[in-house]
């Protein structure tokens, strides 16, 4: 089976995978609690599997052209630090004050920026590939003073939070995997050429995958005993989740648009706004927050297969670059 074949199967059966890696973890957790427990010192490992083949994809370089194309990089840093923030938190107002450890993924989600994929989904919709090269390298980067923060001035009422370790742990999280992917694609791009790092590159995503399964098995399996105790509660999630992604998109066409913005700008910082790094959200809600934070994240609509339709369906309406968008669909 062929890189290209690998990240189809798991494109296409993602969310089937994610539904099981829960129930797995779930089954686990309830029939043998004190092992379930013992998986904690796997967590690391399979935070650093999750994230690292993701960095790999993701030019650093491409911050200090960033410069270049101010207008639409203001933007897209105002939608994902200040915007995206303020829909989350009056979302947690309206429907998940009652539900802290809900409240707290909506919060995670809302505050952590753009991920490497939507490069890829930018590219299939025509839109402008390098501006959106420079927004998630420059967010990734900022994401490191920004999530703590944030986090600790929105989420301080509903969990306690201690800012420092927070920092310090996104620091460990972002920071280690984006210099040793940076390194790996360096040296693959100097031993082997970019038609080498091409064949390599879309089995990334799936490697990626590996860890995130493995991140919500082992998170699952230690909250298996209060996750089964408030089951129903979990009916919020997906609603919520939904009007969170409709809000953002709807003020970012909608704002862009009358910016001035053009076509191909306007896709590239769409689907920044849209392209959240889950990846990320749970690696942070695995290390600082209770096991049905990550639950939450893991059933939400925002990866590759399901956020998807969603992102293409409002970026074809927003001009030229989506009559390319619709040619293609």
């Amino acid at each position: 089976m062929d890189a290209q074949k690998i990240a189809r199967f798991f494109d296409r059966y993602m969310m089937h995978l994610i539904g099981a890696s829960i129930v797995a973890g779930v089954a686990v957790g309830w029939s043998a609690p004190d092992f379930a427990q013992r998986l904690r010192i796997l967590i690391n490992l399979t935070l650093f599997l999750m994230l690292y083949p993701m960095m790999v994809g993701i030019r650093v370089e491409e911050i200090f052209k960033a410069a270049k194309n101010i207008k639409p990089i203001s933007w897209s840093l105002l939608f994902n630090f200040v915007l995206s923030p303020l829909v989350g938190y009056l979302l947690v107002l309206l429907a998940l004050r009652n539900y802290p450890d809900f409240a707290v993924a909506l919060l995670l989600l809302a505050v952590t920026p753009c991920a490497g994929m939507v490069v890829g989904w930018t590219g299939f919709a025509r839109g402008n590939v390098a501006l959106a090269l420079v927004i998630v390298a420059l967010s990734l980067t900022l994401s490191i003073f920004t999530i703590p923060v944030t986090i600790s001035l929105l989420a301080h009422s509903l969990v306690a939070i201690n800012a420092l370790a927070m920092f310090k742990g996104t620091l460990l999280v972002i920071l280690v995997p984006l210099v040793a992917g940076d390194i790996t694609r360096r040296l693959i791009i100097r031993f082997g050429g970019e038609k080498t790092f091409a064949g390599i590159r879309p089995v990334l995503p799936p490697l990626s995958m590996l860890g995130l399964f493995g991140i919500i098995f082992i998170t699952t399996a230690m909250g298996a005993l209060k996750i089964i105790s408030i089951w129903k509660s979990i009916f919020l999630i997906v609603p919520v989740l939904a009007l969170f992604y409709l809000v953002q998109f709807a003020l970012a066409v909608n704002i862009l648009k009358k910016a001035g913005l053009g076509g191909k700008d306007i896709i590239a910082v769409t689907y920044a706004v849209g392209g959240k790094n889950i990846s990320l959200a749970l690696a942070l809600a695995a290390q600082f927050f209770s096991p049905l934070t990550v639950v939450m994240l893991a059933n939400q609509p925002a990866h590759p297969d399901a956020g998807h339709g969603v992102l293409l369906a409002l970026v074809a309406a927003i001009g030229e670059g989506g009559k390319g968008l619709l040619l293609r669909g």
